[in-house]
C-alpha cells in the first residue's frame, strides 16, 4: 500500500513540475564551459553591433525566445522596461561577454566593461605600449636636457627595447578580445529535448 501510494505521489510531482525544454551552450574546443538554460539572464551581442540582455524563455531546436530587459536609471529609483516575444537563432548572436565582464545601462543601451577582468591592463597590451613609449620619451628628453644626441650608438640598444616593447603592446591589443565569439576557439550550440 505504501509503495502503490509513493507511485502516485511521484507521478503527481513529475507531472506538475515544469520540464526543461533546453540549453544553450558555449563550447570552447567541443569542450561545455557555460550553459544558459529557460529563466537564466543571457546578454550578447547581435550582428548589428548592438548589445542586448535579458532572460531566456524557451528553447526550440533551431531558435530560442528571449525577453529583453532595459533598466533606466533616476535620482528616485530605477524603471525597468521587459520586452517579450523576441526569437533568435545561434547564429544571430555575435558576441558573448565573458564571466568576468560587467555590463551597465547608458541612454537605453547596454554597455559591457571589462570588469573584474584580471590582468586586463596587461593582457591588452596598454602597460607594455606605456612603459615602451616612456622609456623611449624619457630617454629622448633627459638627452636633448644635457644637450647630448639622442640617436648615438651608445643608446640606440635602449632605444630598440624601448620600441620592441611597444610594439609587443600593440600586438597583444590587436590580439585582445575579452568577449567570448563564435569562431575557432568557441561554438554556439542549442540543445532541445
Amino acid at each position: 500500500m505504501l509503495k502503490s501510494v509513493l507511485l502516485i505521489v511521484a507521478i503527481c510531482l513529475s507531472i506538475s513540475t515544469p520540464a526543461q525544454n533546453g540549453f544553450l551552450v558555449v563550447k570552447k574546443r567541443n569542450k561545455p564551459v557555460r550553459y544558459f538554460g529557460p529563466g537564466n539572464r543571457l546578454t550578447f551581442q547581435t550582428s548589428n553591433g548592438q548589445w542586448i540582455t535579458g532572460f531566456i524563455d524557451k528553447i526550440e531546436k533551431d531558435s530560442f525566445h528571449f525577453t529583453q530587459e532595459i533598466i533606466r536609471y533616476y535620482t528616485i529609483g530605477t524603471d525597468t522596461f521587459r520586452y517579450k516575444g523576441q526569437q533568435y537563432t545561434v547564429s544571430d548572436i555575435y558576441a558573448i561577454p565573458s564571466k568576468r565582464q560587467q555590463y551597465y545601462f547608458e541612454n537605453d543601451q547596454v554597455r559591457i566593461s571589462l570588469g573584474r577582468e584580471r590582468f586586463a591592463w596587461a593582457r591588452n597590451g596598454f602597460i607594455f605600449q606605456v612603459a615602451g613609449a616612456g622609456y623611449a620619451g624619457l630617454n629622448i628628453i633627459n638627452d636633448l636636457y644635457r644637450k647630448d644626441p639622442p640617436f648615438t650608438s651608445k643608446k640606440t640598444a635602449g632605444l630598440g627595447i624601448a620600441a620592441a616593447t611597444f610594439l609587443f603592446g600593440t600586438f597583444l591589443h590587436s590580439s585582445f578580445d575579452p568577449v567570448l565569439r563564435p569562431g575557432k576557439k568557441y561554438r554556439f550550440e542549442l540543445v532541445s529535448f
